[in-house]
């Protein structure tokens, strides 16, 4: 059975500008393979696959503002791990002192999320599928 801190890569996820323009780019630029396009809550997405990892693009939702002064803003938003219990985890890395920046929630089906704060502010997505 694993262990709260055996991590797997799960995602990079970027904020966009101009989603179809960037999944273009990763696709025509570099190879990223198109999976799918959605719409996430409102607004169009894409998922990529690139070297095995999966890459996720959405851009912003009414009412976001992305700014480089401060989280969020356009470009990598975070990335995510996957574990195999996420209460576990959290539990571990708040006693490990790790900043808890949003507690686990069932995000979907099939899918429980929380994210932490790692240095230099970089958001660290942990994702537990089911």
């Amino acid at each position: 059975m694993p262990t709260p801190l055996e991590y797997q890569f799960h995602h990079i996820h970027i904020f966009s500008s101009d989603v179809p323009a960037a999944e273009r780019w990763l696709v025509e630029g570099i190879g990223a393979e198109l999976v799918r396009r959605h719409d996430s809550r409102g607004v169009p997405t894409s998922t990529l696959r690139l070297g095995g990892i999966q890459i996720l693009i959405r851009g912003a939702r009414e009412g976001e503002h992305f700014t480089r002064g401060g989280a969020p803003h356009f470009g990598t938003n975070h990335f995510g791990l996957e574990v195999a219990d996420i209460d576990a985890t959290v539990a571990e890395l708040r006693g490990r002192g790790v900043t808890i920046e949003v507690e686990p929630w069932d995000f979907g089906p099939g899918m429980r999320i929380a994210f932490v704060k790692g240095p230099d502010d970089v958001r660290i997505e942990l994702v537990q599928t089911r």
